[in-house]
């Protein structure tokens, strides 16, 4: 199964992309956020729902990031 989230804002660059899913990381500090939210959505989609979380962005034009599952989960998940 494929989920896509695209949106229209204001994308990120190359070194936001690859600093994405590191946990603390945060374009808006002193903004009110922990920095954990796509750290912690990389791990549920990986570990915990044995898929794939991918993101493509341009600065100016959005975002897209794409979830992939598989449609059984091996083994025991918890």
């Amino acid at each position: 199964m494929e989920l896509r989230f695209v949106d229209n804002g204001v994308g990120m660059g190359p070194e936001q992309l690859t600093k994405l899913f590191e946990p603390f990381f945060s374009t808006k500090i002193g903004g009110g956020g922990t920095g954990l939210g796509m750290s912690i959505v990389k791990n549920l989609v990986v570990e915990k729902l044995q898929g794939r979380i991918a993101v493509e962005s341009t600065l100016g034009q959005g975002s897209c990031f794409v979830i992939t599952l598989p449609r059984v989960l091996l083994g025991n998940v918890g």
